[in-house]
């Protein structure tokens, strides 16, 4: 008797769960540009420092061991966290308003977006939870270096695929 209603609870909970996220989806792709862009957060945790040319040139100029002090800790851990799907939300963006766009280059921007939020949720585990902060360095520096590639990557992708959208971009992000 039991087991029939938990088979129902389950499945009206599947049903509200699938209309929720389609009705976000729709909201998510019915965002303007600047809708977007309004919710990157700034970059004033130190990205500047860590890469050389932070939009152009990927690579990160720290060792794991001064990562954490450059980006403030887990105020710049959470900001790429905070960051990395909006980055998304603006390739996706340029590719709906784009031609002839790479699909691989853009599944590649989601992959590094999803790298870097387990990355930093990794490191800030372990700057709680662990009295050695040498792991979280590590992962610190890891997002570090995946965020400077998203960077570089997405700075690419819509100066190719999107040129209109460019120097909007630059404004947003630089």
């Amino acid at each position: 008797m039991i087991l029939p209603l938990l088979q129902v609870i389950l499945a009206v909970l599947l049903v509200g769960y699938a209309a929720f996220w389609r009705r976000q989806q729709t909201r998510r792709r019915a965002k303007s540009w600047n809708a977007i862009i309004s919710q990157l957060r700034c970059n004033d945790w130190g990205i500047e420092e860590i890469s050389e040319r932070f939009l152009y040139k990927s690579g990160v100029q720290v060792t794991p061991k001064d990562v954490w002090q450059r980006i403030n800790g887990c105020q710049g851990l959470w900001a790429m966290y905070k960051n990395s799907p909006v980055l998304v939300q603006l390739a996706d963006y340029a590719a709906e308003h784009g031609e002839g766009v790479n699909v691989e280059m853009l599944e590649g921007l989601r992959s590094d977006a999803f790298q870097i939020r387990v990355c930093v949720m990794l490191a800030l585990a372990q700057y709680v939870l662990s009295a050695s902060s040498v792991g979280a360095s590590i992962n610190a520096h890891r997002a570090v270096a995946t965020y400077s590639t998203l960077m570089v990557n997405l700075t690419a992708f819509i100066q190719e695929y999107s040129t209109s959208l460019f120097p909007s971009y630059l404004d947003a992000v630089a």
